[in-house]
């Protein structure tokens, strides 16, 4: 099998989505959806590590966000889980959906909604619960969701692991969100009101790999938002805690996260080979 590198972009509902595809030009494929306000080369650590076990990977720019274009509408949970399924339909299956934060949901959905290609979902950092922010934290939500440099520090405040070229990555954010209608996917998802895909969790089969970081900031305690969050899903669901993570195991911890996927794969029934560093 030749390896495959390749940038390309999709149309859905009328905006072109970005996506890069690395690994064999054929075999199960694993798609990875950023969270809010980051891009698909959040995934850039972990990448490798799966194409090695002989992996395809699509990593995903979410609508409004890097290389993909401006959504019209606010984007939502239900509209990126139809643009994973797009996605694996354009690519072929089998395939595992990798949500992040927001898109824990997404993933689970696109399993519903193509369950013979989709097989299963890891959820990294997945919110259990939704929190009614005060009247001053919904404004300083908006200040930092409007504001590209805010966004930028605070992205690198979840972080307790931080890779060497964290900065590099937060500069790609920043011009990306510094482009018109740079931020309007970001400020709908902070607001909460585009969180479409929660009832996912109850109606789910296909297994879930509940993927958290032991130090996550974004949470009081980050083992019990796991279990909870898990507990949500039902008997489908696995948890695994990253020591040392925040709240982006993927870029901090990236030979653990890849290995929980592999664990994942390998329990859909997929053979493949360990993780090389």
């Amino acid at each position: 099998m030749s390896p495959t590198d390749a940038s390309a972009t999709f149309d859905l509902d009328g905006v072109a989505l970005a996506y890069e595809l690395a690994g064999p030009a054929h075999g199960p494929l694993v798609v990875c959806l950023p969270g809010m306000g980051d891009l698909r080369s959040a995934y850039r650590h972990v990448v490798p590590l799966l194409t090695a076990a002989g992996l395809r990977v699509a990593t995903l720019d979410l609508p409004g966000h890097g290389d993909s274009g401006i959504s019209p509408a606010p984007v939502g949970q239900e509209q990126i889980a139809r643009a994973a399924v797009a996605l694996v339909e354009r690519l072929g299956g089998p395939a595992i959906v990798v949500g992040h934060s927001f898109t824990p949901d997404s993933a689970l959905l696109a399993t519903q909604l193509a369950p013979t290609a989709i097989v299963g979902a890891v959820a990294i950092a997945p919110w259990a619960t939704t929190p009614k922010p005060s009247r001053a934290m919904a404004a300083i939500t908006r200040l930092v969701t409007r504001t590209p440099l805010l966004w930028s520090l605070f992205y690198r405040s979840l972080h307790k692991a931080p890779p060497a070229d964290l900065a590099a990555h937060r500069r790609r954010i920043v011009a990306s969100l510094r482009r018109p209608g740079g931020t309007d996917a970001l400020v709908a998802m902070g607001a909460g009101t585009t969180k479409d895909a929660v009832g996912a969790r109850a109606a789910q089969q296909a297994p879930v790999l509940v993927l958290m970081g032991d130090r996550d900031p974004d949470f009081a305690d980050p083992a019990a938002e796991a279990r909870a969050y898990a507990d949500a899903v039902g008997g489908a669901s696995e948890v695994r805690m990253i020591a040392g993570a925040g709240h982006y195991p993927h870029s901090e911890r990236p030979a653990e996260t890849a290995e929980a996927v592999l664990e994942l794969a390998r329990r859909v029934g997929w053979s493949v080979a360990a993780p090389r560093a």
